[in-house]
């Protein structure tokens, strides 16, 4: 599991502190990782109802992420997963939290990669067709509106990163369990995506990663010596 194999990177980059001070930005209802050391966890959400169903976190933000002022270099670690496609303004938010990790901290982030199968009909499709998948797919739970800006393309997020004095120590491209399942559930479908996904890759003589690889996961560590903004 994904979420599993992040939680062991992380204790290991964290194995000599015994404390951290985590921000889980659009936290949700629930927290997705687990870290060793003792932890402080702060979270911020646009949604109170969410908030307030969360009890994992010590202290709650009602805020946007895009615009809400977070603390400087308060964060031993940020985590951020799947919030910066629903944004409109995503590097605004993740400037806010880079802005806001501690030099020697981390950020974790997780979102669709907008170059797969799923990250383009999702991008260029209408919200009504998001609705009638996930009814189709008998999904329990909604889709939120979605704007996949092209500035969360995951090179585009590194380089950010970059910019802003990160520093790339984990990135992983997995096929996420929705396009998986649809493949599994359409036979044509299937055969559908592994035509296209052949022919780019060769056109490209193999320089196209695969469509099917639709999901995004990076840990970001803030340069020590980092200027303080």
């Amino acid at each position: 599991m994904l979420f599993e194999e992040i939680s062991d990177k992380m204790n290991s980059l964290l194995r000599d502190r015994k404390s951290i001070k985590l921000l889980e930005a659009g936290c949700g209802s629930r927290s997705h990782f687990k870290f060793a050391p003792e932890v402080w966890s702060v979270g911020i959400d646009i949604s109170k109802e969410q908030l307030d169903r969360n009890q994992v976190i010590q202290e709650k933000i009602l805020g946007d992420l895009q615009s809400y002022p977070l603390p400087r270099e308060e964060f031993d670690i940020v985590v951020c997963w799947d919030l910066v496609e629903h944004l409109s303004r995503p590097r605004d938010a993740l400037r806010n939290m880079f802005q806001a990790t501690k030099p020697d901290g981390f950020v974790i982030l997780g979102f669709p990669n907008l170059a797969s199968f799923k990250g383009l009909v999702t991008k260029f499709s209408p919200f009504w067709f998001h609705e009638t998948f996930y009814r189709f797919m008998k999904y329990q739970s909604h889709p939120f509106r979605t704007y996949l800006r092209f500035a969360v393309l995951p090179e585009r997020v590194m380089m950010f990163a970059q910019e802003n004095g990160l520093q790339v120590v984990y990135h992983r491209l997995i096929e996420g369990d929705m396009t998986r399942h649809f493949r599994e559930r359409l036979l044509l479908a299937r055969a559908l995506f592994a035509l296209i996904d052949l022919a780019a890759r060769i056109v490209s003589l193999g320089g196209i990663q695969s469509f099917h690889l639709d999901s995004c996961a990076l840990i970001l560590r803030k340069d020590a010596q980092a200027p303080r903004a």
